[in-house]
């Protein structure tokens, strides 16, 4: 065991390096709406579960395998990200792998590694209960067992691609882009390799085979969300800077706010570096798999921008998935410089912008002055009492409001003119909302002498609720800086006291 310690010492090092950059402040910003909805909906039963996932617009493996985690590890904040973070390190380990395994050089693999292990990019999703590094693991180990089914074309590695593509494909809908990409470098490497010679095709098209069957169960519901989403989506349509912020992100590991501020000509100066870059990469490297990684880099943008010409699904986090081959191909264009002082010096600049940006990002958002729903969550659980009111007028701040309730007192998401649930947008989480869950009137459920504590945000375009009745005398406001959905959100508490019952003047006199 020392001896595998020491030979690998650099790699373990780089993993300790990613493991503390993911493990700060992991649990420091407030769960918000998707966190939320993950949280809540492992803790339905089982058959439950199922159908409930099904209503929404994602697969199921990450939420299974979230719940299997909470089995073990518990319900806390820092458990649910946890799980984030165990494969956002997973990850690293596994870019080094895969690159090792397709590229055979040492230090190529390392740089890889290290340059994942201090993306921003990759450390944000890490403090999000969500499926981003599960697919990210999954699908570098994908790539990874198909590199070792190609140089072996052992029935074990290709049956270890199947299940981690399949896994993927379970995980997020933008992996198919990801898994596309792989699929269509098999067939080239094979074709150039053994033109038609179909016996070479056997093994690959049989693990697409266990794959396509593996999802045979999932294909009636993936067709309900597909269709669910076409018709009602909340991303806006992309346009022509889409592109080149995503791009800036991913090489400079930046903000997306300070992406958008950017002069256009530093946006388009990334585009033509990522354009060089992968011009080069085509050109110098000797290494087949040099296309695998192009083609994982590539394929995502161009399926992303297709599908979007009718419903958008151009979401900069989605892209994820393709940065760890972004990431894989600058170190190849790097480590493909003639001189070596260049590529080091050049590696070193980027590590640097890279770690740079990460500490902005903690110094931007500032924790300590940001504490959002936590703390506004903490205050009403020490002052709302098990008689009074509780109502939400946002519902994309009721899931997590619900998550840190502890007063007692079930909260009612307010929805003036909506009657039920299937009315709603399903984007705000329909899929764990009941009918029970909504009220349509402020005074509904009030006698005079009630506490009424309204809990509302600005964010997600929210404001202050204008019809409030005008028998509620307000007694106190309070607000709390939030840092997600993005700076610049508050969550704020209403306190008021209904006075006695409200008559309309005009209506009383008829």
């Amino acid at each position: 065991m020392s001896n595998f310690f020491k030979k690998n010492k650099f790699l373990w090092v780089i993993i300790v390096i990613a493991a503390l950059v993911r493990l700060y402040n992991m649990a420091a910003i407030s769960l918000w709406h998707d966190e939320a909805f993950s949280a809540l909906l492992i803790k339905y039963p089982w058959s439950e579960m199922f159908y409930r996932i099904g209503l929404d617009v994602h697969p199921p493996l990450y939420y299974i395998a979230l719940r299997l985690w909470y089995y073990v590890f518990g319900w806390s904040l820092l458990s649910l990200r946890g799980f984030s973070v165990f494969f956002g390190i997973a990850t690293v380990y596994a870019v080094y792998l895969f690159v090792k395994e397709a590229f055979e050089r040492e230090n190529l693999a390392l740089g890889a590694a290290l340059l994942t292990a201090l993306s921003p990019f990759q450390i944000q999703y890490v403090t999000e209960a969500r499926m981003y590094t599960f697919g990210t693991f999954l699908l570098v180990m994908s790539a990874y067992f198909l590199v070792k089914a190609f140089k072996s074309n052992s029935w074990k590695f290709w049956i270890l691609f199947a299940a981690f593509t399949s896994a993927a494909l379970y995980t997020h809908y933008y992996e198919f882009f990801s898994e596309f990409a792989l699929g269509l470098f098999g067939l080239i490497y094979i074709y150039r390799k053994y033109r038609l010679d179909l016996k070479a095709y056997g093994r690959f098209f049989a693990a697409y085979l266990l794959v396509f069957l593996s999802y045979v169960p999932w294909l009636k519901t993936f067709w309900f969300q597909f269709h669910q989403v076409q018709n009602n989506y909340w991303i806006p349509a992309p346009n022509h800077w889409s592109v080149p912020v995503t791009n800036w992100l991913m090489l400079t590991g930046g903000s997306a706010d300070a992406a958008k501020t950017r002069t256009d000509i530093l946006l388009v100066l990334a585009c033509l570096f990522t354009l060089y870059m992968i011009y080069r990469v085509a050109k110098q490297e000797v290494s087949q798999y040099k296309w695998l990684v192009l083609f994982g880099l590539v394929v995502p943008f161009l399926g992303s921008l297709a599908l979007s010409y009718k419903q958008s699904i151009y979401l900069d986090r989605y892209f994820l998935f393709a940065d760890l081959f972004y990431n894989i191909a600058i170190l190849i264009f790097l480590f493909s410089l003639k001189t070596r002082l260049l590529r080091y010096v050049l590696l070193f600049i980027l590590l640097a912008v890279n770690f740079a940006n990460y500490t902005n990002f903690w110094k931007q958002n500032d924790v300590a002055t940001h504490p959002g729903m936590g703390a506004a969550a903490a205050f009403l659980n020490n002052n709302v009492g098990k008689e009074d009111q509780l109502y939400v007028a946002s519902s994309f701040e009721f899931f997590n409001f619900k998550y840190y309730n502890q007063t007692g007192v079930a909260p009612l998401l307010y929805t003036p003119g909506i009657q039920h649930v299937s009315d709603l947008p399903h984007y705000s989480g329909t899929a764990i909302l009941t009918d029970q869950d909504l009220i349509h009137s402020w005074s509904a459920r009030t006698s005079p002498g009630d506490l009424v504590w309204v809990l509302w945000t600005t964010g997600f375009g929210g404001q202050r609720p204008n019809d409030i009745p005008q028998n509620w005398a307000l007694v106190q406001e309070k607000s709390w800086d939030e840092i997600r959905p993005y700076l610049g959100t508050q969550i704020f508490v209403d306190e008021y006291l209904v006075d006695k019952p409200f008559t309309n003047p005009f209506t009383a006199a008829k």
